[in-house]
């Protein structure tokens, strides 16, 4: 049930949660509010705003498109609509709700922002660099005037931007670590492996997120404990579909995304990206069952026709990319809370069938520990021992899942892909 009397209550909460990087109980608090106040549109925006900032851009530009087509014209829309497609890889709705934006007012320097990371995505080194050149000499866009040398493979000039006194102050904790990340690639491209590592040291001490090592550990063990393989077997099971769910099970910085783009160069198969459905799929199963169980062990009140509902729900979360490519029957899912969740997507969607990613354990951790991923809500990658301890926690549950689950499934290593 939603803990807020009123709409406003449950945005500010939710905002909160957002600022704090805690994206999963957001989303908790957007469902559970949406039930009651159904017509939020800025619940629904969050929402959108989530799903971008965790990549699951097809729930992103779901929500968006709604959100525009009842009320069009909005800034404020536009702008992440425009970000979304341009994730997405599809640059004329990019350029197109850009001009949009444009035309009713939006910042001329966001929307060049936006513009310049179009051209950085394709690789259109000219453009880019005359987008940039006609952005403002303002400090918080060093960092897209750094990408940009970088992309040029001057990272020197790069380097030089980003380690220079100029302009320093006026950035925020998130500005400061996404500099630090960007020097930290910069480094790396000419070899210079420990300024590299010191400078992703540095953004890591700059975040200020708290994480539960504990509560983060104990869920794997909590889930592999629960679901043996008689119990497997024994839950209800959704209903064969055409459309065949593909999961591509991995870690952060595994290479999820590499395989991906592989295996939709077959006729049949089509990129769904991180689709973070199954989170909402969960809650829903609560509701649907009215179980008093906390989750997993909701998952023993689900009736079959429970499970029809949440599989209409997986397939209703599919149904953008389905309009965008109608002809292909598989669609892949890359979202990184598989390792938990491919028990139970198994039995609401028995058509579908999964791949094993591993990478080696120490390339794996220096890779997550030297990007981004703070912004996403991988607070982990703060801590080194912990790294390895997740590495370690989803390997065993994916051996699990191999030995309890009935869908097709294969295990590949990333050392072997590339």
């Amino acid at each position: 049930m939603p803990q807020f009397y009123t709409e406003d209550e449950a945005i500010q909460a939710v905002k909160k949660l957002i600022s704090r990087k805690m994206f999963l109980n957001a989303s908790t608090t957007i469902s559970e509010n949406l039930a009651v106040f159904s017509d939020s549109k800025q619940l629904k925006f969050l929402s959108a705003h989530i799903a971008l900032e965790t990549k699951d851009i097809n729930t992103s530009i779901t929500i968006l498109e709604e959100l525009n087509a009842e009320d069009p014209n909005q800034k404020q829309i536009l702008i992440p609509l425009a970000r979304s497609w341009n994730m997405y890889g599809d640059i004329e709705k990019t350029v197109g709700y850009l001009v949009e934006a444009e035309s009713i007012g939006a910042d001329k320097t966001m929307v060049d922002v936006i513009r310049a990371e179009v051209y950085e995505r394709r690789g259109d080194l000219d453009l880019l660099d005359q987008c940039v050149s006609n952005l403002p000499q303002e400090v918080k866009l060093i960092n897209i005037r750094a990408r940009a040398l970088i992309a040029r493979k001057e990272y020197e000039g790069a380097i030089d931007l980003l380690e220079s006194s100029y302009e320093t102050g006026g950035l925020d904790n998130q500005d400061l670590i996404s500099n630090l990340f960007t020097l930290t690639k910069a480094y790396d491209r000419i070899g210079e492996y420990d300024k590299a590592w010191f400078s992703a040291q540095k953004a890591h001490e700059l975040d200020d997120n708290k994480f539960d090592e504990v509560a983060h550990s104990e869920q794997y063990n909590q889930m592999t404990e629960f679901m043996d393989e008689d119990l497997a077997s024994a839950l209800a099971e959704g209903p064969k579909t055409e459309m065949e769910p593909l999961f591509i099970v991995g870690n952060p910085r595994s290479g999820t995304s590499l395989l991906e783009q592989i295996l939709s160069m077959h006729p049949d198969i089509e990129n769904g990206g991180e689709m973070c459905v199954g989170h909402s799929m969960q809650l829903n199963a609560s509701r649907l069952t009215d179980s008093f169980h906390s989750w997993p062990n909701t998952m023993i009140d689900i009736r079959v026709d429970d499970a029809k509902a949440l599989s209409l729900q997986y397939l209703e979360a599919n149904k953008g990319v389905e309009d965008e490519a109608p002809s292909e029957k598989i669609i892949s899912n890359k979202a990184l809370n598989l390792p938990l969740q491919l028990g139970f997507l198994s039995k609401i969607l028995p058509s579908s069938r999964a791949v094993m990613l591993h990478r080696h354990p120490l390339d794996n951790a220096v890779s997550c520990y030297t990007t981004n991923l703070l912004f996403s809500g991988h607070a982990y990658t703060n801590s080194l021992p912990m790294l390895g301890a997740t590495w370690v926690a989803r390997k065993k549950i994916a051996d699990h899942w191999m030995r309890v689950l009935s869908i097709p499934m294969m295990e590949l290593h990333y050392e072997n892909l590339v």
